[in-house]
């Protein structure tokens, strides 16, 4: 990192550039991400998209400070925008999870149809995402980068503070092998579902997500490997000054990027598919309710709690069962099965039915409960005739009335005037 007391300053010219380029990119993607919010009709899809797309905003700030207030940047906005770069790899990899129908649906259905793949090496044996065990290695190996950027960025603020120069090289170390194992992890989950993956064009989404954290690490070294050829001053030059320019037009060259960025994202996550023209009675969220539920965090805080505290006490074949236990059986891999046996899992009926022993079981002591001491209550038809109340002001979602003018049977009348009326004119 540069040391930000050495004066140095890019030309105006180059700073106005910036200011332009990262203004357009920002208006862009704000553009998009307004149009999410006001088409909030399946949260659970666009949550994971609008923060995807704020990727771009806040790499183009970031860089524009850097460019003008490296001071500033490189203290709090530099580590903040390594930590998101982070977190955007687990927002991907959740909203490739979602597409797929979700964990559930991937371990104990979509998985269960393929064998499992080996690693890249030999001796790490196989991986088995229908195995909720191995489905959980591959999402912490993901997630670990999560969790490790802030700690890197903290490390990495000491060591300048204190000059410890000694101790950047094992960080970077520390921080390529992290990097490595998430995209290694990251590629295995592809790997392993990419026929199922593959109608939903994910190639163009993940290399939108990708290319901007790429670019701003590759560039990075070629810039500071131009700075040690003496490409930004001789080397003579005093070395936090050569530093200090190659961090700016590092950041200057990153400006002018996320024109095309921006236009990428909005092209590869559109707010099209969730207009009322797609969707058409699907009523939308409010601005508000939409807002709280994208940046609320209550999903981040439920998936980080199972998958680093809870852990295998969560993710175990108990909770995850397959739907059909045939599928088991038609598979070639013998582990797979004495996996599940070793754990209390029983095949009956010629595999097609199952049950579980000495696995979360509950004792014979167990008193049962006498069901015929339960008694019937009335049954309540009120709920089914209230209504939507248009003054509610608590009411989370808005019934979009013109979303009737795109349904298939105002699609039918249309088509059956407009041939009448041909019909009588000819």
């Amino acid at each position: 990192m540069p040391n930000g007391d050495v004066h140095v300053a890019l030309q105006f010219w180059w700073q106005l550039v910036c200011l332009i380029t990262c203004s357009i990119a920002t208006i862009i993607s704000l553009f998009s991400i307004s149009s999410h919010f006001l088409n909030y009709r399946k949260p659970n899809e666009q949550r994971l998209t609008v923060r995807i797309l704020l990727l771009v905003p806040l790499f183009s700030v970031t860089c524009f400070v850097a460019t003008t207030r490296p001071d500033i940047s490189q203290v709090y906005l530099d580590p903040i925008r390594e930590i998101y770069e982070a977190f955007v790899i687990y927002t991907f990899f959740s909203y490739l999870c979602l597409i797929l129908g979700g964990e559930r649906q991937i371990i104990t259905e979509t998985s269960v149809r393929h064998e499992p793949i080996r690693h890249a090496v030999a001796f790490m044996g196989k991986i088995d995402l229908s195995n909720p065990s191995d489905f959980l290695r591959v999402k912490k190996g993901i997630l670990q980068y999560v969790w490790f950027k802030p700690f890197y960025c903290i490390a990495v603020l000491i060591c300048e503070v204190w000059k410890l120069h000694n101790l950047q090289f094992g960080l970077v170390l520390l921080y390529n092998a992290s990097v490595t194992w998430s995209l290694y992890s990251l590629a295995l989950f592809w790997r392993c579902l990419y026929e199922e993956l593959k109608p939903f064009h994910p190639w163009y989404k993940f290399m939108c997500v990708k290319l901007i954290i790429f670019a701003s690490y590759w560039q990075s070294i070629i810039i500071q490997c131009l700075s040690i050829a003496g490409v930004f001053g001789d080397r003579e030059s005093h070395q936090d000054e050569v530093q200090m320019t190659s961090y700016f037009y590092q950041n200057a060259i990153l400006c002018i990027e996320m024109i095309g960025f921006a236009i990428l994202h909005s092209f590869a996550f559109p707010p099209g598919p969730y207009s009322n023209k797609n969707i058409h009675f699907g009523s939308r969220m409010k601005l508000y309710y939409a807002l709280r539920d994208c940046f609320g965090g209550g999903d981040l805080k439920w998936d980080f709690k199972q998958t680093l505290l809870v852990g295998e006490s969560y993710y175990n074949f108990k909770n995850f069962e397959p739907t059909s236990a045939e599928g088991l059986l038609l598979r070639n891999d013998l582990d797979s099965r004495m996996n599940r046996i070793q754990q209390g899992y029983r095949f009956s009926n010629s595999g097609h039915d199952n049950y579980w022993i000495n696995y979360g079981s509950t004792s014979n002591d167990t008193p049962s409960r006498n069901v015929s001491n339960i008694e019937d209550e009335e049954w309540d038809n009120s709920i089914g005739n209230e209504r939507y109340i248009s003054s509610d002001s608590n009411y989370p979602v808005i019934w979009d009335t013109e979303g009737y003018r795109y349904s298939s049977n105002i699609r039918k009348i249309r088509n059956d005037i407009e041939s009448r009326s041909f019909s009588s004119t000819t």
